[in-house]
């Protein structure tokens, strides 16, 4: 008996070993076969959890309230979403004529090369490298090669240190009008004085020095390809700006109203006109049933008391992948966080580290704006509303100091895994370009509830490595 008790003490004294290594270094392979032991005492405690039963009905009945309003929440995002598509065109007509502009949307960005993005475009037909991007009346960088999937292709930014472009500025008199010919230099990467609140575009080489201020304008020069240069000129860099420098010297440099470190949403691929269609534009995927995975949220996967995080019944077999968008109706309820072969944890938009690009529907403003990156800061205790630190690198429009604008907050474009259009919250934005802490409130239903959706997106086709390499880069 005494030899016994001993020889049970000796293997749950291996066991826990076992198991302190495994927490501090685990063995995906070790974690998936456990995981597959222990489903049917997942399921049994899923089932006869006396809390789960009781209140089943008060959370069908919130699922139920949330599908109804996701009717209308869909047909707001789906209209909001188009008129973004549109404000991707020029809108000086000038800068219309004599171009095919094909729509595309930024899918990803790398963090470890900011000054490249990969965007989803509405055809790849008849792009080329150089080709010149552009948002808005905006110059956004060149066309650098086709993706590795179709409907693909990997842009160049104006901000990579690589990168120039020419450029011109008007020279004028006190009245603004004006005079003589205008200062031609080089833009490409950034300024010395950029920081991480504020990037600002340099230039290079002006053939006039003494211009302070004033728009900046593309003007590429005569020995670039005629047709390459026509595309892009006219398109604008931002706003010349002078800075008094430390050792009182003067810094010229241009100031973007884009966030090109992670606002950029949607571009136009600007391509000499043919008989293909003027503008083509992408489809919105975001609601389409197929591009979502149904399943159920369990228990708690983390007991840490600053996480707010489950459990989801389906795993990387039902495909399941980290980093996807989940969410109910049209209302984002988090992203999937580690995945197992037949469960995945749920991480919420209260767990602090979840990062967002953000589109906002401001008040009183007829197009939406992308507002970059929001980086989740936990869930307030007393109110249930959520924080997130946002950088204000754009200009929101005239405003009194310290006024806060309404704005209602959708998923932008460039998270991998999460389709934009998805509803967050409401909350009231500062104007200063600088960092700021701001309030979302959320539909506080959507965190009690069992039945979720996980995005796996549209079906893509891998391109052949062969077609991609096409081409040169100048």
């Amino acid at each position: 008996m005494i030899r016994d008790l001993g020889r049970r003490r000796t293997i749950y004294f291996v066991l826990l070993v076992v198991c302190a290594v495994l927490s501090l270094r685990p063995i995906p392979l070790v974690g998936g076969v456990i995981e597959l032991v222990f489903v049917p005492t997942r399921l049994i405690a899923e089932l006869v959890a006396p809390l789960a039963w009781l209140r089943s009905g008060e959370v069908r009945a919130a699922e139920r309230q949330i599908d109804a309003e996701a009717r209308v929440v869909r047909g707001a995002a789906a209209d909001l979403l188009a008129i973004e598509q549109q404000s991707a065109l020029p809108t000086r007509p000038k800068l219309l004529v004599g171009r095919r502009m094909i729509h595309g949307e930024v899918i990803r960005r790398s963090r470890g090369d900011l000054d490249r993005v990969e965007v989803r475009v509405a055809s790849t037909e008849g792009i080329v490298p150089d080709l010149p991007v552009i948002t808005g009346d905006q110059y956004v960088g060149r066309v650098a090669r086709l993706g590795n999937q179709e409907n693909m292709i990997l842009v160049d930014l104006v901000t990579g240190k690589d990168f120039f472009v020419g450029a011109s500025v008007a020279r004028t008199d006190w009245r603004g009008e004006a005079i003589g010919e205008s200062v031609e230099f080089v833009v490409g990467g950034l300024a010395p004085r950029s920081m991480d609140e504020q990037l600002h575009l340099a230039l290079h080489n002006p053939s006039l020095r003494g211009i302070k201020k004033g728009p900046v304008h593309v003007f590429e020069p005569a020995d670039m390809d005629p047709e390459l240069a026509e595309l892009s000129r006219g398109f604008s860099l931002g706003e010349l700006q002078t800075l008094q420098t430390i050792s009182g010297s003067e810094l010229p440099l241009i100031q973007s109203p884009l966030d090109f470190k992670s606002g950029l949403f949607q571009v136009i691929v600007l391509a000499p006109e043919d008989k293909a269609s003027a503008v083509e534009m992408l489809q919105l995927e975001t609601f389409v049933e197929d591009n979502w995975i149904r399943t159920s949220t369990l228990t708690r996967g983390d007991v840490t008391p600053t996480r707010e995080g489950r459990r989801l019944a389906r795993g990387s077999l039902a495909g399941l992948r980290t980093g996807q968008a989940v969410a109910l109706g049209a209302h984002l309820v988090g992203r999937v966080g580690e995945t197992g072969p037949l469960a995945a944890d749920l991480i919420g938009l209260g767990d602090p580290g979840v990062r967002l690009a953000v589109l906002a529907e401001i008040e009183g403003e007829a197009s939406p704006r992308p507002l970059g990156e929001l980086v989740a800061l936990g869930r307030s205790r007393h109110d249930g509303s959520l924080g997130f630190r946002w950088i204000c690198r754009i200009d929101l429009g005239e405003a009194r100091e310290g006024e806060l604008l309404e704005a209602d907050l959708y998923t932008g474009s460039g998270e991998d895994g999460v389709p934009r259009g998805l509803f967050i919250g409401e909350t009231e934005l500062p104007t200063t370009r600088r960092p700021h802490e701001i309030t979302v409130w959320q539909d506080p239903a959507v965190r009690e509830l069992e039945r979720v959706f996980v995005w796996k997106g549209p079906e893509v086709k891998r391109r052949p490595e062969s077609v991609t390499r096409l081409g040169g880069t100048r």
